[in-house]
């Protein structure tokens, strides 16, 4: 008896040094496994979502993803200055799906294990609707605050536009005088509308459609939107930019600003 008691105490001590997985396993939880000398491996939470397997190893070690039926699915290494590893998976996992993580040392053959179950994702979707409606509400305060931020009641004044190829452009709005029209090329100015008649119908605060008549009868319309204050530019009917020409002013994209 004392002969095989020592033979068997023998094989365990050889079995300890030869440093093999299965001598001296202890169960860390449920579903971690470790063996004694075995490397050290996290494993973050696996989603339905999840395509790759994330985590900490011991420095340079081989980890990898098998199925609950031993198959092997993935592997990578973990980094030599930080141990973090990712592990990219062929496919994405149902839940209760069961992953076994191994980090491996593949010089000692020593290793360490973990059974991930895979968790159905459920808070993230209503997480980004909760984003995104605060974004949108965010957005459209903006927008208000602008369009809110400066009142335009008359376009009484004069108007100097923007220069295009040495054209510039002058409008005039007067209640006494009507609407006259500008175009200058250096020191000359031509008169292009004289007197005419005009009103204003507000599509929005900023948004404004002139109705105009010259003095031999003829109508015309056009629209401005106000940018400032003390600026507009000249849209179409859908308040969309426009390129104009007046007179002999070539047709450009111009900016009139209060003198």
């Amino acid at each position: 008896m004392k002969k095989l008691a020592v033979l068997t105490a023998s094989l365990i001590a050889a079995f300890s040094l030869m440093g093999l997985g299965v001598v001296n396993q202890t169960k860390a939880s449920a579903s971690t496994t470790v063996a004694a000398g075995s490397p050290s491996l996290s494993v973050n939470k696996i989603y339905t979502t999840t395509t790759k397997v994330t985590g900490k190893a011991t420095k340079g070690v081989k980890v990898i993803v098998e199925s609950s039926k031993k198959k092997a699915l993935a592997s990578a290494t973990a980094s030599k200055t930080t141990g973090a590893y990712s592990v990219k998976l062929p496919a994405k996992q149902k839940a209760g799906t069961k992953l076994y993580v191994y980090a491996k040392n593949t010089k000692t053959g020593r290793y360490f294990y973990r059974i991930i179950t895979v968790q159905k994702k459920t808070t993230t979707t209503s997480t980004k609707k909760t984003t995104t409606s605060k974004t949108t509400k965010s957005s459209s305060s903006s927008k208000k605050s602008t369009s809110a931020s400066f009142k335009v009641s008359t376009p009484t004044g004069t108007w100097n536009s923007t220069s295009s190829k040495g054209y510039k452009m002058k409008f005039v709005f007067s209640q006494k005088t009507g609407l006259n029209e500008y175009v200058i090329k250096g020191k000359k100015t031509a008169h292009v509308l004289k007197n005419a008649t005009y009103s204003v119908t507000p599509k929005t605060t900023t948004f404004w459609k002139i109705n105009v008549k010259a003095k031999d009868g003829k109508k015309s319309t056009f629209y401005m939107r106000f940018t400032a204050k003390n600026k507009f530019v000249l849209v179409n009917s859908k308040n969309q930019k426009i390129k104009t020409s007046v007179g002999k002013a070539p047709a450009a994209y111009y900016t009139f600003k209060l003198a």
